[in-house]
């Protein structure tokens, strides 16, 4: 089988091991030594990957952990896009180890023990597998002999899903550090397992697996996460680090491009608490970083408790400010994403909105004929459902024509998809469409009536999800207009 067409790539995590499968965001994290429900051809290209697995010279590293997901094509126009849900775990199983161990300014594993391999299988080209200018073979392999077409069967490869290379049965991967620290206590199952008691790893892994949960934040929480991991790197001096660190805090906490030292630390102090002696670290970082920045080296890189007023004395230090920095991130990132949960959870952003305001919404919403017209009938479903949740706050801003417009609109949009509709139906909602428009607005209302008593007569030709937002819009703005449909219809008869 030519191995361009297999339908899968693999993930594998070269120094990471686990004891049985983890979920994390989209991957199903297994140790190489599991190969249960694997097709013939995975676990075949499961068993060749790990074997090209090394630490140091000849030694192999004897499990790490491995996930299969759909086949990414890394040639591809679309690979950004389709390795960013492996960078989020990556990026998030980076932050999980980088707990810092106060005492000695150090971190438990740096972010190059947490790098991922994407391997698809491939056809790979000889001179890209195997260098053949100035180097010698020590290991007396026998090279693959290349068939007629000059390739051999391999995989293409991206580490870190930054640095792109390829490799064939025989060849070695390597990490990106001298001596990589394979932990004898690490074990992916049981750390995340723990993590999920730490708040801010556990709202990570719930991001992991719905990215949006939080708007904006989520986004700006993973790029900080990514900023907060390139500080840990082995790669980094010490002015990189505080640069990478200061950056992280800047995104995390949404500080504007021209923030200053007093915005910076007044930031921290919101989210922390007015904490002794956390104002002086706060300023102190800040200073260290402005110098790194603009002079290349941070100078005095540990925390000055207290102030000596005796110039000629030296101030006395304790701990690095880049220790104090990571805990602080850490504290940071756990509020932030805490107070998001909680307004997630307490419908904060939906309640600040208007029944007025979405039903204006819907109207612009169905009318934008740039939008695909399923992605119109999601976003009506979404919008219906929170007009209908909210119909008794009370809204001075509602006014009928919009209401009516909103419902109009629903009815075009749902004739204009591609779903059967009862003929009833479908009478009823041209019958609205085209109700005169009047200052009264009651045939319009009538029409509206009639098109709600239809959906009640007939509720099984409503359950198409493209009929769900109308259906629910069109029976909401009944409930808000029935009383003022039945007193223009009594002074009518009258």
């Amino acid at each position: 089988m030519d191995p361009r067409d297999k339908t899968y790539s693999v993930v594998v995590f070269p120094f990471l091991k686990t004891s049985k499968p983890v979920s994390l965001g989209s991957l199903e994290l297994r140790s190489t030594d599991d190969l249960d429900g694997l097709t013939e051809d995975q676990a075949s290209s499961v068993s060749e990957i790990a074997d090209m697995l090394f630490a140091m010279g000849n030694q192999r590293i004897k499990r790490a952990s491995y996930a299969i997901v759909d086949r990414i094509d890394l040639g591809s126009w679309s690979t950004p896009e389709t390795l960013s849900p492996i960078g989020d775990v990556e990026a998030v199983i980076a932050y999980l180890y980088a707990n810092p161990r106060y005492e000695s300014n150090s971190i438990f594993l740096s972010p190059e023990h947490t790098n991922s391999v994407v391997l698809t299988p491939s056809r790979v080209d000889p001179g890209l597998v195997r260098s053949r200018y100035n180097v010698v073979d020590v290991t007396h392999e026998t090279d693959r002999e290349p068939d007629s077409i000059e390739s051999f069967d391999g995989y293409d490869c991206v580490f870190g899903l930054q640095h792109y290379f390829w490799v064939a049965p025989g060849s070695r991967i390597y990490g990106t550090t001298p001596r990589p620290i394979l932990n004898i206590s690490q074990d992916l199952a049981i750390d995340v397992e723990r993590g999920r008691a730490r708040v801010d790893y556990r709202h990570l892994f719930e991001l992991l697996i719905v990215p949006g949960r939080y708007g904006d934040l989520g986004q700006r929480a993973f790029k900080a996460v990514r900023w907060f991991n390139r500080a840990n790197s082995e790669h980094r001096n010490e002015a990189e680090s505080f640069i990478c660190l200061a950056v992280a805090l800047e995104t995390l906490l949404g500080l504007p491009k021209d923030a200053k030292t007093d915005r910076f630390v007044d930031a921290i102090a919101l989210l922390l608490g007015r904490v002794p002696r956390l104002a002086e670290w706060a300023a102190q970082f800040y200073d260290a970083r402005s110098r790194a920045v603009h002079e290349g080296n941070v100078g005095p890189a540990a925390f000055i408790p207290l102030r000596n007023s005796n110039k000629q004395t030296t101030d006395a230090t304790y701990q690095s400010l880049l220790a104090y920095g990571r805990e602080v991130f850490q504290l940071c990132l756990g509020t932030t994403l805490t107070g998001a949960a909680l307004s997630s959870y307490a419908d904060l952003e939906a309640k600040l909105i208007s029944n007025a305001e979405r039903y204006t919404t819907v109207c612009k919403t169905l009318n934008d004929d740039s939008l695909p017209l399923n992605a119109r009938l999601e976003q009506l479903r979404w919008l219906a459902s929170n007009i209908e949740r909210y119909r008794y706050v009370p809204d001075t801003g509602l006014a009928t024509p919009a209401m009516l417009g909103a419902c109009r609109a629903a009815a075009r949009a749902v004739l204009g998809c591609d779903v059967e509709i009862a003929e009833e139906l479908r009478d009823a909602l041209e019958a609205l469409i085209d109700a005169p428009r009047t200052d009264s607005h009651f045939e319009q209302l009538d029409a509206l009536r009639a098109l709600v008593y239809q959906l009640r007569e007939l509720p099984d030709a409503t359950t198409a999800p493209e009929l769900g937002g109308m259906v629910t819009l069109v029976k909401t703005t009944w409930s808000y207009e029935h009383m003022y449909y039945f007193s223009i219809r009594r002074d009518a008869d009258v």
